[in-house]
């Protein structure tokens, strides 16, 4: 899954979590009668296109963009705890050597636990699976590729004013694949390593109720053997730096729409990659 489908769909996520969680405080109030039950599960869902899929500093579709579909459905297990299951499914927007009938289906299961102070941790699942790929990495064969992954997460979000600050540190590692998928796109066993901090900034000088809003972040991330090189040697260190400024209008209650530019820079010669990249992108989405 591409970068910055998977932050919109964790930040509806997040949103929806936090909208449960100030339900949730208030229904404890002995004071508050009339208040709201909080929702024992929300649904998120988005159209994206992107006109690169950069994943991990890797353009893996060099010489098209991607149109893809999340949907997320959210279990808010109790006030702090929920369990989200964020598909989605991804095509080519044309047709090239890399990206012939490209389809991919991703099937994420994370759970995420939440205190009071700021902080939370989780872990999670996701299955990868790849339709027509062929030549996305140097080891990877052509048809139907399968990758198997497993993370854990933690972060740290911190007010400011009306600024919020977000900060993250994901491990991703790669299990491999079973029968009769003898081969992945990813070397079994490697794993990769994510620092990232954010912000979401109100606009409020383009509109004052704070429907608008600024959400830049970067990340510098690591691999451990799981990028590959043009050689076709995995890479273990540093892997690339970058950023993404997405700014979001939350039109109504349920609908809000994205636009960004992101940048990647990396100097370990990825397959399939220029050493800096610049691309943008939009989405369309909804919370009920």
């Amino acid at each position: 899954m591409k970068l910055i489908t998977r932050v919109a769909a964790i930040a509806l996520t997040a949103a929806a979590a936090t909208t449960t969680l100030k339900a949730g405080s208030e229904a404890k109030n002995p004071v508050a009668t009339n208040a709201p039950a909080s929702p024992a599960f929300t649904f998120n869902a988005s159209e994206n296109y992107d006109s690169r899929y950069m994943f991990r500093g890797q353009d893996v579709l060099a010489g098209t963009g991607i149109l893809s579909t999340t949907f997320a459905p959210t279990w808010h297990i109790t006030s702090k705890d929920t369990l989200s299951v964020p598909l989605w499914f991804a095509t080519a927007v044309k047709r090239n050597a890399n990206a012939s009938a490209y389809r991919e289906l991703d099937v994420p299961v994370n759970y995420l636990h939440s205190f009071d102070s700021g902080f939370s941790l989780g872990a999670g699942y996701t299955l990868y699976n790849y339709f027509n790929a062929g030549g996305l990495y140097p080891h990877a064969k052509s048809g139907t590729a399968i990758q198997n992954e497993v993370n854990v997460t933690g972060g740290y979000s911190k007010k400011v004013g009306d600024v919020t600050i977000n900060s993250g540190l994901t491990y991703y590692y790669e299990l491999g694949t079973a029968n009769p998928y003898s081969y992945g796109c990813i070397n079994p066993g490697s794993s990769f390593l994510t620092p990232s901090l954010g912000a979401s900034i109100p606009l409020n000088f383009i509109k004052k109720d704070g429907s608008i809003t600024f959400n830049p972040n970067t990340q510098y991330n690591f691999s451990f053997a799981y990028t590959g090189n043009q050689n076709g040697a995995y890479v273990t260190g540093g892997n690339n730096w970058q950023f993404q400024l997405p700014v979001t209008w939350q039109v109504t209650k349920v609908w809000s729409v994205t636009g960004y530019w992101a940048y990647s820079y990396q100097g370990i010669n990825i397959y399939n990659t220029a050493p800096s990249v610049g691309w943008a992108g939009c989405s369309v989405g909804a919370s009920f």
